[in-house]
This record gives C-alpha cells, structure tokens and sequence, in this order.
C-alpha cells in the first residue's frame, strides 16, 4: 500500500506539472519527487489523451453527416489538449525554434510562429484524414499519440545527460503500452509498426539536433519533441490507413 500511495503521489505530481489539473499534489515538489514523477509524465497523457477522445467523440456525434465534421472535430480535440496542458508543450516548441534562430528576444524571427502553426496544423489534417478512414481508429491514434509522445522528452534526457534514471523510463514506457496495445484492433498492426517508426525516427531527429547544440539538456528543446513525436505518430497512421 504504501508503494501505491507513491506512485499516486508521485502521478498527481506528475498531472501537476503537465496539466492545469490538481490531485491534491503540492504545487512544487522537492528535487528527488520531481525527479521521479517524470517516469508519470506518460500518465499524465491517458488524462490529455482521453479528454481529446472525447471532445472529438462528442463534436463528431453532433455533425455527424457535415463532411467538415471531421476537421471540426479535430479543432475540438486540440483545443480541449490544449487548454488542460496550458499550451506547455506548444509554447516550448516556439521557444526553442526561436532560440535555434539565434534570436535573443522570442517572437522576433517569426520563425517560432511558423513552425508552431505548420506542426499544429499537421496534427489537425492528420487527424481529419484518420477520421475519414476510420472513426475507431482515430481515437486510438489521439490517445496512443498524447501518451506515447510524452516518453520522448524521458528518453532524451535519459540519453543526453543521464537526467532520468533508467526505472523512470521502464515505468513511462509501461503506460505506453495499453494505448499501442489498442492501435491493433482499432487501427491495424500496419498502423501500431508505422506509428511507433515515426515517432522513433522523430525522437531520433531531436536528438541528433539537441546534440549539435551549445546545451544539450535544453529543457524547452527536450518539451518541444512531445509536439515533433506527436506530428509524426499520427503520420505513421495515415500512411497505414
């Protein structure tokens, strides 16, 4: 018992730090809990991933017959995301851009903007055209995706500096796996092979880019391969429907 009560403390800690949700956790955790909720932070993407389900579910039932149903749906998913994490991830994506530009001050390139629209607008195409080919399948993508997608900062740090521990990354990649589990009857074994290459290939991309750099553990770069392994997930999945 005692050890579930730390993981739940430990989960809640983690929901804290990735959502606007609160469980009871405290606001700021000492260095070692902080440490160690970073293996929940998958967790924390069932509660995204599972929203965004049912936002999509609900908007697609109630235009159901429109044939921009889909796309609205999708709107509707990555709004209701979005509003639980506080855009943390996408705001982290604009920084790092903008820092890989060299500018001082964010927002003065313009590149930041750029790529924060194209990534999220991907998402947003790439998640009509799942729903088109399959409903079933596109809920399984939306939650495999948010869950799945959020080891990658894990994996990286674990590589870059050690930053993680070994077990952290056992357990976030444990709540991984009912999530890639479901892919298979709802999207295909093609789709869960395709998927998990993509993001792969994507946390492999951030990695050899937060190599290059002056500061490998770029906190905003490490947050930003969430968004980049989230893109390339859901490609995975169009490309085998």
């Amino acid at each position: 018992m005692t050890a579930l009560r730390e993981h739940l403390n430990l989960f809640a800690l983690a929901l804290h730090r990735a959502t606007l949700l609160r469980l009871g956790a405290q606001a700021e955790g000492d260095e070692r809990s902080l440490r160690a909720s970073d293996a929940h932070l998958p967790g924390a993407g069932w509660i995204v991933g599972l929203a965004g389900c049912m936002a999509f579910a609900l908007v697609g039932v109630l235009l159901r017959g429109s044939g921009w149903a889909a796309g609205v749906a999708a709107v509707a998913a990555t709004m209701v995301t979005v509003a639980l994490t506080g855009g943390r991830s996408e705001a982290a994506l604009f920084r790092a851009v903008e820092r890989l530009q060299g500018v001082a001050a964010p927002g003065q390139s313009g590149m930041g903007t750029v790529a924060l629209m194209l990534v999220v607008a991907g998402k947003l195409g790439l998640l009509a055209v799942v729903a088109s080919l399959s409903q079933t399948a596109v809920l399984a993508t939306l939650f495999a995706a948010q869950v799945t997608s959020r080891l990658a900062p894990l994996l990286l740090a674990r590589s870059l500096a050690g930053d993680v521990s070994p077990r952290a990354v056992r357990v976030g990649a444990l709540w991984c796996a009912v999530p890639l589990a479901l892919l298979v009857p709802l999207a295909g074994v093609l789709a869960l092979v395709l998927a998990a290459l993509g993001a792969t290939l994507a946390c492999y991309g951030m990695w050899r880019l937060a190599r290059r750099q002056a500061q490998p553990l770029d906190r905003d770069l490490l947050a930003s391969a969430q968004q980049v392994c989230e893109l390339a997930f859901c490609v995975g999945v169009a490309i085998a429907l």
